[in-house]
């Protein structure tokens, strides 16, 4: 998951002072609350280009995260800039400036998160994630001025991802947010992942000696009960060339309204294991159908088993794998358009000013 931050301290002291508390990064858990440790792995050049520095952060929330750091540029009294590897990965830049007798510190962290359990929960929690962060770079303000012994005038910490899209108006913010997502992928993955799922029920019946055929009239008659009504429930006998086919429109319908999850995650390149966020997927879905939706539908309680948890964990995985072979083969044939144009291009057999060769080959 990406994150774009931006901190800006205004501190009434020289601005020598504050450049030299900052460019010493050894010392900042003496005076910064929220840096556990920082390690010197690597001391550089003689103007400490390439040095190496490990830092260990941990705010209010219980999780701590570490990473190391490669000095890119370091030019006194202006910039700090380096190369973040490890929990953290990506770009941070100290900038400083002085107004006056008040220094200015602007410090940008362009970084993505490389821990599997962020990355799983980062669509529901970036927003904790983002507010440790700025508890941590207020707390790292506040200790500055402690240790210069001069007045914090200001500090302001702000996400610039969030930023950006509350400027936009709220329907191109939402179409900018569904844009990506495929119908196509929609309707092919939700298909498939149904039918593995039937699959998976049936081999897992057939392993359990539960009888096939009963288990399957059963099944479509609770499903066909959200259409026709209770009336439709054993042990009232409908016609199962109306219960099946109407079963199976349904779990298919269902099937592809599940999709999207998976196939926004996909078209948002999510980072993380995507197959396991579909297989969780899968196991909140049953939570969801077998103990939330039976407030509506009572009768869907008989099917809580051990069978019915795993079909929804494959099928959660199988909606997540289907949504990735769909995008990769997507772009292979969006890749391999592009390459057929540009042969034609340079054969002399179209121009560059065809609408239909500039539409294909920016897709």
């Amino acid at each position: 998951m990406e994150y774009r931050l931006l901190t800006i301290w205004r501190i009434d002291a020289p601005l020598e002072a504050v450049y030299a508390a900052i460019h010493d990064s050894p010392n900042w858990p003496g005076w910064w609350q929220g840096i556990r440790k920082v390690e010197l792995l690597a001391p550089g050049d003689s103007d400490g280009i390439d040095s190496v520095s490990r830092y260990s952060w941990q705010g209010r929330l219980p999780y701590r995260l570490v990473f190391d750091v490669c000095a890119t540029r370091i030019e006194e009294l202006v910039a700090i800039e380096g190369l973040a590897r490890g929990d953290l990965e990506g770009v941070g830049r100290w900038y400083f400036a002085r107004k006056g007798a008040v220094s200015i510190v602007r410090c940008e962290w362009y970084v993505r998160s490389t821990r599997c359990w962020m990355n799983l929960i980062a669509p529901l929690a970036r927003p904790l994630f983002i507010y440790q962060h700025e508890q941590i770079m207020a707390r790292g303000a506040k200790g500055l001025a402690r240790l210069l012994e001069r007045p914090l005038l200001s500090q302001k910490s702000f996400d610039l991802m969030a930023k950006t899209a509350q400027k936009r108006p709220a329907r191109v913010r939402w179409r900018r947010h569904w844009r990506g997502i495929d119908p196509a992928m929609i309707l092919v993955s939700g298909l498939a992942a149904g039918a593995i799922a039937a699959l998976v029920q049936l081999f897992l019946s057939l392993l359990a000696g539960i009888p096939l055929l009963e288990t399957l009239m059963r099944d479509a008659n609770l499903t066909a009960a959200l259409a026709l009504g209770p009336g439709a429930l054993p042990p009232r006998i409908t016609s199962a060339w109306l219960v099946l086919p109407l079963a199976t429109l349904i779990h298919l319908a269902l099937a592809m309204v599940y999709a999207v999850v998976p196939a926004y995650l996909v078209s948002r390149q999510t980072s993380g294991p995507l197959l396991v966020t579909g297989a969780l997927f899968g196991l909140a879905l049953y939570v969801v159908n077998l103990y939330g939706f039976t407030a509506l539908f009572p009768w869907f309680a008989v099917t809580r088993d051990w069978t019915t948890l795993v079909v929804h964990f494959v099928f959660g995985a199988s909606l997540a794998a289907g949504c990735l072979v769909f995008a990769r083969v997507a772009a292979g044939f969006r890749m391999g358009a592009a390459r057929r144009v540009t042969m034609r291009i340079s054969a002399g057999s179209v121009t560059h000013k065809d609408p239909l060769v500039l539409e294909r080959a920016s897709d």
